[in-house]
């Protein structure tokens, strides 16, 4: 149903838009299954899957304050196929979840276990991108009909970021599809505001609560929206209001007294209650330990909000610590196809003419702007990943340019003589084919590294992006297998927690640089961000090959390296030379 309620019919036959998504998901489908089985962990999944997997085992909580419980969760319920080793290490008693995480990740390597489990963690993220492609469909269609919903759910399958993100167990996609899910039961609560439709409201902001705590953005934005539909019935508003919070936080509880149904122990509440109360300075902290939250969660906000300081970043050759307000619209440009962004920017001209744009701007762009500003102010430019949730809702936009395609190919009556409208059908269908091909290839030539891949003319990747905009540690068992190959190796390489390269290579950080000569591998995060002082020399250098679709660069040196600073892009590789030289 079309939100305006007067929007043509759909060009595009039933059949074909079917079998167009079909096909697509399918090709979605399929390579994220190539990659969730190929790639290492992320420097995040340990943590993620790890903890979520003691939760189900031990009914406890205690490994789950960082980030809320719900997507670690069901991420874990299929990994427990697996038959994965749940440590009761001296980490687990005194509750340090990272250190528990690196002996549960070195515990399932040893036992053969790591890479079944994360491969069943990772499906679920998979079904999750392919949801998340089903209500991008089912939001365009409200306003664009159903032509506008295929357009907008295939460039959310077909973007090789999108695809690359789609398969690793964080909490990116979860948290998409939660946002894209409040979205849709909102504007259903917008057409008819009936008490069933206000739980239901609360009911997925709960679960958006528990799937990232940046979900309090979406809470204030449902405020908003329940204020503004019910400003001249005031009774109604704070009864819609009250039943919103009273569901949500009731969700909430729920996702975590039925994952933990005695709460944390004595031990493990005294210190979480100490983690709360050491972010006193913190107002934010201060004002979510008043509200009637699980302990849990309220102390993995209060962790999150110790651990927000500025962290190094880089893009397009610029290097800093903290954030830029730039950072994610230009690694937008960097990081999605051209065509696909003016497209978007195309379709959100054309849609303030759209007779529902006041309620595209409300219930679409609001909360979208919302969250990407939220992150604007966090000085954590971490990659394109942690606005997610925002570049899926721009997606919608894409809708609106299906009306003026078919009102400027068709725009007047049928010419017997010329037959104009009959030839428009097949133009329309041709536009459209003509631009998810160009997508498709995209997604198929990234495979099997999509997450490091970079549109023309932004290409050697690395030259341009960093961290999770191209490497998160997921090509490190492409580097175990180059270090066998060669001899003593130096490397410095990103990886989840517990897992080293291993086989004789060398660590490139702290040695000696009268040693360093031959092979060096180095990942592109460390390059530009995490050792990015120490590895200063190393970006003079020209490197001779990549490993993981370009997220980790080779270099190899004929005599000691000349270790002065060298400057903050990474000269120009040069590849398929025998040895490196300094630019």
């Amino acid at each position: 149903m079309v939100d305006a309620g007067h929007e043509p019919s759909p060009w595009i036959p039933a059949p074909i838009r079917w079998g167009v998504l079909a096909v697509l998901t399918v090709l979605f489908v399929g390579i994220g299954f190539q990659q969730a089985r190929l790639d290492a962990p992320a420097v995040d999944e340990g943590v993620d899957v790890s903890s979520g997997v003691a939760a189900l085992v031990h009914r406890d909580l205690r490994m789950v304050p960082e980030h809320p419980a719900l997507p670690k969760a069901l991420a874990a319920l299929p990994a427990l196929l697996a038959g994965p080793v749940v440590p009761e290490s001296e980490a687990w008693h005194e509750g340090e979840w990272f250190n528990w995480s690196d002996d549960f990740v070195a515990a399932n390597e040893d036992a053969g276990s790591l890479d079944a489990t994360f491969l069943w963690a990772r499906l679920v993220v998979v079904a999750q991108g392919v949801a998340i492609a089903a209500l991008l469909y089912a939001l365009a269609s409200r306003f664009f009909g159903p032509d506008g919903g295929l357009v907008a759910a295939a460039a959310w399958l077909t973007t090789p970021y999108f695809v690359g993100l789609g398969h690793f167990a964080m909490l990116d996609v979860p948290f998409t599809l939660a946002t894209l899910a409040l979205v849709l039961v909102t504007l259903r609560w917008l057409d008819r505001p009936t008490l069933a439709r206000t739980a239901a409201v609360g009911a997925v902001l709960g679960l958006a609560l528990a799937t990232r705590h940046t979900g309090l953005v979406l809470a204030v934005w449902v405020v908003l929206v329940v204020v503004v539909k019910l400003r001249s019935r005031p009774f109604e508003a704070l009864q819609g209001l009250v039943v919103v919070g009273l569901v949500s936080v009731l969700c909430l509880w729920a996702v975590y007294r039925g994952l933990s149904p005695s709460g944390p122990p004595p031990e493990v509440t005294a210190r979480f209650e100490g983690l709360v109360a050491t972010q006193t300075s913190s107002v934010a902290v201060g004002l979510v330990g008043a509200m009637p939250l699980p302990l849990e969660w309220q102390a993995g906000f209060a962790s999150m909000d110790q651990a927000g300081t500025n962290r190094p970043a880089s893009l397009a050759g610029q290097s800093w610590s903290g954030g830029r307000w730039w950072y994610f619209p230009v690694a937008a440009v960097l990081k999605l196809p051209a065509g696909l962004l003016a497209a978007v920017l195309a379709g959100w001209v054309v849609a303030r003419r759209h007779p529902a744009r006041l309620r595209l701007a409300g219930v679409v762009l609001a909360p979208a702007l919302s969250l990407w500003f939220v992150v604007l102010v966090q000085p954590l430019n971490l990659g394109l990943r942690v606005v997610l949730p925002s570049v899926a809702l721009a997606l919608v936009g894409l809708g609106a340019l299906v009306a003026p395609v078919r009102a400027r190919l068709a725009p007047g009556p049928v010419e017997p003589a010329t037959g104009a409208r009959r030839l428009a059908r097949p133009a329309v269908l041709g536009v459209v084919g003509l631009v998810m091909a160009s997508q498709v290839a995209a997604m198929v030539t990234a495979a099997p590294h999509s997450l490091a891949w970079s549109p023309p003319p932004f290409r050697p990747a690395y030259r341009w992006v960093s961290d999770s905009n191209v490497d998160v540690g997921q090509a490190l068992y492409e580097v175990r297998d180059w270090v066998v190959r060669h001899d003593r190796p130096f490397v410095a390489v990103g990886s989840t927690r517990g897992l080293t390269v291993g086989g004789g290579s060398r660590e490139l950080v702290g040695a000696d640089p009268a040693d360093v000569q031959g092979w060096v591998a180095v990942g592109v995060t460390p390059l530009l961000d995490t050792w990015r002082e120490q590895l200063s020399w190393v970006r003079a250098y020209c490197p001779v090959g990549t490993l993981g679709g370009g997220s980790v660069l080779v270099y190899r040196f004929r005599t000691v390296p000349d270790t002065a600073v060298g400057p903050m892009r990474p000269v120009e590789p040069c590849f398929g030379d025998e040895w490196s030289s300094r630019g």
